[in-house]
């Protein structure tokens, strides 16, 4: 990543995926609603009903899980964790073209919203690695998949709990690939389980990246058409975006635990 120093006092305003940037432009984000728990023993008790209950998300899903990527090479390593986690269950492969070792299962992606409808039929767990493992850094493909009838497993650098519910998701950091893949084969030979990572469903809302989008531009045109306009200078980037992001390049996964 090129160092950003030449563009010190450059810029008045900052407007990144980062919370505190002057106009926040996040990929998504997911709300609560008025009948979401209020504190861990209520959300166990959720959990638990949605277990013991006839809802079976797993009906009708024939296949693991899957990945779909473009960027074979990413700073984040995530094409070696799934080729170490290849070893131990299946894991398709979604890309143009056969990169990365995949398949044209929608091809040319031209249409998003019927891939993940496809995906979303078949698969159980969705592989939402970012190109980057970075602070606060979580794009549009987790918010995509855990707004679908899918179990998002991540790879990132962002403080998923303070995204979203817990146990609606499952962190590829907090295994090795193999460690990950004995409890897919766990969660997919039990579909009560299965059925537990969807408990927060009728108590929240995923909000995507096209209305992040719309909000955060009309929050610029709002602050650009305020009376007296706030003028400053946006300083300290390099460390701001850069440094302090403390981007782990290239981790390795060890597959042997």
């Amino acid at each position: 990543m090129p160092r950003l120093d030449a563009f010190e006092n450059y810029f008045n305003w900052t407007m990144t995926y980062l919370p505190e940037s002057d106009i926040p432009l996040p990929y998504g984000r997911i709300e609560q609603l008025a009948s979401a728990p209020n504190g861990e023993t209520e959300r166990r008790d959720m959990q638990e009903s949605v277990r013991l209950s006839n809802v079976n998300p797993a009906k009708g899903k024939s296949k693991l899980a899957i990945w779909m990527v473009s960027n074979c090479h990413a700073r984040s390593n995530r094409m070696k964790y799934v080729r170490q986690l290849q070893k131990y269950v299946d894991v398709d492969i979604i890309s143009t073209g056969g990169k990365c070792g995949g398949k044209d299962l929608c091809p040319k992606l031209k249409n998003d919203e019927l891939c993940y409808d496809m995906i979303e039929k078949t698969y159980k767990f969705y592989l939402a690695f970012e190109n980057s493992i970075c602070r606060e850094y979580v794009t549009e493909k987790f918010f995509n998949s855990i707004a679908r009838n899918l179990v998002p497993i991540v790879l990132g650098g962002a403080n998923y709990s303070a995204i979203a519910p817990e146990h609606s998701y499952i962190d590829a950091l907090a295994y090795s690939p193999r460690q990950l893949a004995a409890y897919m084969k766990r969660v997919d030979q039990n579909d009560s389980l299965y059925a537990e990572f969807f408990w927060w469903k009728p108590h929240y809302r995923v909000v995507n990246l096209p209305q992040t989008n719309k909000e955060s531009f009309c929050n610029l045109c709002a602050a650009l058409h305020e009376t007296p306009m706030q003028e400053r200078k946006a300083q300290g980037l390099q460390k701001w975006y850069v440094d302090d992001s403390h981007c782990l390049v290239k981790p390795n996964f060890n597959s042997t635990q």
